[in-house]
């Protein structure tokens, strides 16, 4: 009996043993669930999103990870004709051209549908920029704070001459609170060397980052090349001007010095026994003849040259147009020259 009720009592003990420990799971499962509400959210928005096969390349192009594409998915990406942008996204916002917005009040992510096929590698980068927007709206305060320190780190190691700067001073004059989270975002997908714990914290969202650093390389460099074809014209036709500029005025005095001296040799032939030979009308009519054809030279290079300006700035107004087509910033207004008229004198015959 003894044994008996020993054992008994150790099957009760075990029995309780074993209540306990499926009573610790419960609270265990419990406080999890509590704790990961908004990933489970995520996971069954995502899951029950249908994304487009447009969609599923950005993930791939952008090398996104599970959770990058996760919080890209539960996001509800969709791409906008340029059309309805505007209903969806601010045209104030900060920058050129908006191509995409995180709304934090609906959780949403909006991609302009970028037509030119000069700019389709833009279309990833924006897709990550707004997903880390995402990202960042789910940070603790403590994480964000620890993060920001982190990007001001990185912003700083950036040369003074980095475009990153007058972006972000862009972005602060729409909105001081901006700062950071653009930051976030932009670094994430745009800046190659970063910190090392802060690539350790992007490599949550991507599989690959060096992807979306290479899209966003690209497209700077489709404006950086038009930027730079921009720049040299305008210098050469700076210089043409300047060159245009001291070859008329050459051209002018010397074609006001000619015309008052052919009116006076013209004057001085009209007079009866001016000259008394005609040797002597032909010592005083070549010279003139002389200047009069150097001045056609002149005219002639002058002409070449306006020629050669109107050209070049038939080229810059054509590049401006299509940098225009990319980014509505830019815009160069450069008047023509006038076409140089003849104006030669008709000397007398004797």
């Amino acid at each position: 009996m003894s044994a008996a009720r020993t054992v008994s009592r150790s099957l009760i003990a075990v029995l309780a043993l074993g209540a306990l420990v499926v009573q610790g799971g419960a609270a265990w499962g419990a406080r999890w669930v509590w704790d990961n509400e908004q990933l489970l959210k995520d996971q069954l928005v995502a899951q029950q999103f249908d994304a487009s096969s447009e969609i599923q390349e950005l993930v791939t192009q952008a090398g996104l990870s599970e959770t990058g594409e996760l919080y890209l998915m539960t996001s509800l990406p969709q791409v906008v004709p340029a059309i309805e942008f505007a209903r969806y996204c601010s045209r104030n916002e900060p920058g050129i051209g908006v191509l995409g917005c995180y709304t934090p009040n609906d959780r949403r992510i909006y991609l302009f549908d970028v037509t030119d096929p000069r700019l389709t590698s833009i279309e990833p980068v924006v897709a990550a920029h707004e997903m880390l927007h995402a990202a960042w709206a789910r940070l603790t305060a403590t994480e964000k704070e620890e993060i920001a320190i982190l990007l001001e780190e990185a912003f700083a190691s950036l040369p003074s001459t980095h475009p990153l700067y007058e972006r972000i001073a862009s972005y602060e004059s729409f909105s001081a609170a901006s700062r950071i989270p653009e930051l976030y975002s932009i670094i994430g997908t745009e800046i190659a060397t970063i910190p090392a714990p802060l690539a350790a914290h992007y490599a949550q969202y991507f599989a690959d980052r060096a992807k979306v650093v290479a899209h966003a390389d690209a497209v700077d460099a489709v404006f950086e090349s038009l930027q730079q074809e921009l720049t040299d014209l305008s210098n050469e036709l700076t210089s043409l001007n300047a060159e245009i500029d001291g070859l008329r005025f050459a051209y002018d005095e010397a074609n006001a010095a000619l015309r008052a001296d052919i009116n006076a040799f013209n004057e001085k032939a009209s007079t009866p026994g001016a000259f008394p030979s005609k040797s002597q009308f032909e010592q005083a009519r070549v010279p003139l003849q002389e200047r009069q054809a150097r001045l056609e030279t002149m005219r002639s290079t002058l002409q070449s040259k306006i020629a050669e300006y109107n050209l070049r700035l038939d080229e810059l107004t054509t590049l401006n147009n299509e940098v225009s087509e990319l980014n509505q910033g830019i815009n160069i207004t450069l008047e023509s020259k006038d076409e140089l008229i003849s104006s030669e004198e008709t000397l007398s015959e004797n």
